[in-house]
C-alpha cells in the first residue's frame, strides 16, 4: 500500500487548469481496468462513514480545497505531466473503490490500495477501476527522489441537498512536493516529466513477504532492491 505524507495543504480554492478533462477515456487506457470519474463505494459503507467523509475537523479544517478534480497528466505506464506544475499544487485526486477496512471487504492481492480515512475505516483501491492516479509510480528504480506525495484534501462534488448544488468531501490526491527551505525543488514538475511518489518502506516489506510466500524470485528482488534504495 503506498504511503501518505501527512503534511496538510494550507492554500484554498486553488488548483492548476487542465488540459485533459475528468470524465475523458485517457488514450490507450487498458481493458481490463475501468475508468471512473469519481469514487464508487461498496455495500459495506455505510450512510454514516459517507457523511462522515464531508465533516470538516480540527486536524481538516486547513486542507486544501479543489474546486474542479481534473486532471493535469496523461499516463502511459507512468503518471506524466501533461504542463508544467508548480510546487505544491495540486495534480489528481486517487479514485477507485471505497471500502471498509473489514477483510472480507478488501482485497488482500491488491497493490493499489491506499487507505481513505483510519478513524472512519474506509480504504480506497483502484486495482480494478480509477483513474490516472493508479499510474503513478514510486521513484525507486526511476528517479533519484520523489517529486510528488500523496496528500489528504476536499473535492468539490455535486450535492442535490445543498442550495448551491454541491458539498465538500474528502479525497487523497496526489501534489508536487514542496520546493522545500532550501528552494531545491523549486521547478516544480515540468512538462512531459514522470511524477513519482515514494510508497513507503512499508509498502516494499509487504511485497517482500508476500513475494516470499509466493516464491516469486522477481518480486523479491524488485522488493529488495526498494528497500536497500
Amino acid at each position: 500500500m503506498p504511503s501518505k505524507n501527512s503534511k496538510q495543504a494550507t492554500a484554498e480554492d486553488t488548483a492548476q487548469e487542465t488540459k485533459v478533462h475528468e470524465h475523458a477515456l485517457p488514450d490507450n487506457w487498458p481493458e481490463d481496468i475501468t475508468f471512473i470519474p469519481d469514487l464508487t463505494y461498496s455495500d459495506r459503507v455505510t450512510q454514516e462513514q459517507r457523511a462522515g467523509l464531508s465533516r470538516t475537523t480540527v486536524d481538516s479544517a486547513s486542507w486544501l480545497k479543489v474546486p474542479k478534480d481534473l486532471a493535469t497528466v496523461h499516463a502511459a505506464r507512468g503518471l506524466f505531466a501533461a504542463e508544467h506544475l508548480i510546487p505544491d499544487a495540486f495534480i489528481i485526486a486517487y479514485r477507485g473503490h471505497v471500502h471498509t477496512n473489514s477483510l472480507s471487504d478488501c482485497d488482500p492481492h491488491s497493490d493499489y490500495d491506499l487507505s481513505l480515512d483510519r478513524e472512519l475505516g474506509l480504504s480506497v483501491d483502484a486495482a480494478t477501476s480509477g483513474n490516472e492516479s493508479r499510474f503513478a509510480n514510486d521513484y525507486r528504480g526511476i528517479a533519484e527522489r520523489p517529486n510528488a506525495e500523496f496528500r489528504d484534501c476536499f473535492i468539490q462534488v455535486p450535492c442535490s441537498k445543498r442550495a448551491d448544488g454541491f458539498r465538500w468531501e474528502r479525497r487523497v490526491g496526489i501534489f508536487v512536493l514542496s520546493a522545500g527551505k532550501a528552494g531545491l525543488r523549486k521547478k516544480g514538475i515540468r512538462e512531459g516529466e514522470e511524477i513519482v511518489v515514494s510508497y513507503g518502506k512499508g509498502y516494499w516489506e509487504g511485497r517482500k513477504t508476500l513475494a516470499s510466500f509466493r516464491k516469486d524470485e522477481e518480486m523479491l528482488r524488485i522488493a529488495q532492491l526498494a528497500l536497500d534504495a
